[in-house]
């Protein structure tokens, strides 16, 4: 068992045999739900690729006391995934990709944030889930790295390491994570590769360069390397569930981006 305590914030090991986690007393998590290789086959570079099986494992609504309700209070919850290694044919393993719904009456896209326990993986996402896509970015993170999802963008996960790789994440508990999308694209505007290398989707015509970014960092929200998001203040999460309030932390976030 590895222990990952100290970067989720409360006590968890992971058994990278069997892609679990174990929690410490009094956490709770609803049941584990594995993604397998042929959950993700219609967004792979190609389809009949070979590579393992066991994909990833997902835990959501994980309840940590004298946390839990602080998070509820504001529309949040918090998961974390376990993923294998390997490759999937040529590509690097990865999650399917998705984008998240729009809250009626704001206009603007849930968000969410990504904190790494374990690895070394890399983020993609792009500014559109269509082929208007004008903006990307890929960023690497490991163990204490934060990265957060700007609204509206759809964004995948990659693992780069030769073991397995483990993230916690705040989400929004009424997000719909949307996959349609990305399925009639085949994926992202690019795959990345076994090697860490980006190749474009012939799919989306144009495609922009990828930009390389480092981690985020968002003091005013909690979001500093090496601060458990559990372990400061819940208030500054919920620029998660409430993105409309914070134009100017997605502005900023963006412009990082651009040219």
């Amino acid at each position: 068992m590895i222990d990952l305590s100290g970067h989720a914030g409360f006590t968890v090991q992971l058994e990278p045999r069997s892609l679990t986690l174990a929690f410490g007393e009094g956490v709770t998590a609803e049941p584990a739900v594995v993604r397998r290789l042929d959950d993700v086959r219609a967004l792979l570079r190609d389809p009949l690729a070979t590579g393992p099986d066991h994909l990833y494992t997902i835990y959501m609504g994980i309840r940590v006391p004298g946390r839990a309700e602080a998070l509820s209070s504001l529309g949040l919850g918090y998961g974390a995934v376990v993923y294998n290694h390997g490759a999937l044919g040529e590509e690097a393993l990865r999650s399917q990709g998705h984008v998240h719904s729009v809250p009626a009456g704001t206009g603007v896209a849930f968000s969410e944030i990504y904190e790494f326990w374990y690895g070394h993986g890399l983020v993609y996402m792009q500014d559109s889930a269509s082929t208007a896509v004008s903006d990307a970015v890929a960023i690497e993170a490991g163990p204490g790295d934060k990265v957060v999802v700007p609204p509206g963008w759809a964004h995948a996960t990659v693992n780069l390491g030769g073991g397995p790789m483990v993230f916690g994440a705040v989400y929004a508990l009424e997000a719909r994570l949307l996959y349609e999308p990305l399925r009639r694209l085949r994926g992202m505007a690019h795959y990345v590769l076994a090697d860490g290398t980006l190749e474009a989707n012939p799919r989306y015509g144009r495609v922009p360069e990828a930009r390389r970014l480092p981690p985020h960092v968002v003091p005013e929200h909690g979001i500093v390397p090496g601060r458990p998001a559990l372990a400061g203040e819940i208030g500054p999460l919920d620029l998660v569930s409430r993105p409309e309030r914070y134009p100017s932390v997605w502005e900023r976030l963006q412009a990082r981006s651009r040219p």
